[in-house]
């Protein structure tokens, strides 16, 4: 008489166990992370407040102001005027930003004497990054060109560059120059005033004549990503 052959059972009361062992698991890492990991799945929505890691860079498409460190250390190696700033919050959405806000910033220079200037980012800046995290997802990264309606050239005779600490005789043009702002800015050369409010930007000179330089701080581009939101 033939023997019946054993059927192999499937051990499903076994795998069952481990699927939920997993899941318990995976909801224990989740309960962890709490509500952050869902940032992963949405976009960045209006009034969401988000941390973006940023580089501001000027017409040569070299940095002027930027948050990546090794970027900073490369532009500190071939010599160029760029400063290491520390992420930004903002705003999504929000327009109407002041005029001009500080950062507070390193360069190379400053830094070995100690010094961390206020780095002026523009209200028409600050509001481009506002809007232009909309539908960004955490670490995602754009690039976004600034769409200035005015020129930013600023004209400044041989005694105003001066009073500033310049050396007019020296400057030629494409050199770059640290200009100063502020809500009571220094008039007439009088180097003994006291501005309020000062903040710095690094500006071009693209036209020098016998008595006057005029200098642009224009940045047409930055490079922005998504660190977080809430």
């Amino acid at each position: 008489m033939k023997k019946e052959k054993k059927r192999d059972i499937f051990p499903w009361k076994k795998v069952f166990v481990i699927a939920v062992g997993v899941l318990f698991v995976a909801m224990m890492v989740l309960s962890a992370m709490g509500s952050s990991w869902l940032s992963s799945f949405r976009t960045v929505m209006v009034n969401d407040t988000v941390t973006i890691d940023y580089t501001l860079r000027d017409s040569s498409g070299q940095p002027v102001l930027t948050t990546d460190q090794s970027l900073y250390q490369a532009a500190v190696t071939r010599g160029y005027l760029t400063f290491l700033t520390t992420p930004l919050t903002v705003q999504a959405g929000h327009i109407g930003s002041p005029a001009y806000t500080g950062v507070k910033a390193d360069n190379y220079y400053t830094s070995r004497q100690g010094e961390q200037i206020q780095f002026g980012l523009l209200g028409l800046e600050i509001d481009e990054f506002d809007t232009a995290v909309l539908g960004m997802k955490t670490g995602e990264s754009k690039t976004i060109r600034f769409g200035f309606a005015d020129p930013l050239t600023i004209n400044m005779s041989e005694n105003e560059f001066t009073a500033m600490g310049g050396n007019f005789s020296a400057v030629s043009t494409g050199d770059l120059i640290p200009i100063g702002f502020s809500e009571t800015p220094v008039l007439g050369g009088d180097v003994n005033a006291t501005p309020t409010n000062a903040v710095w930007r690094i500006a071009t000179v693209v036209n020098k004549t016998d008595s006057e330089i005029v200098v642009d701080h224009r940045y047409p581009t930055a490079d922005i990503t998504v660190r977080e939101f809430k």
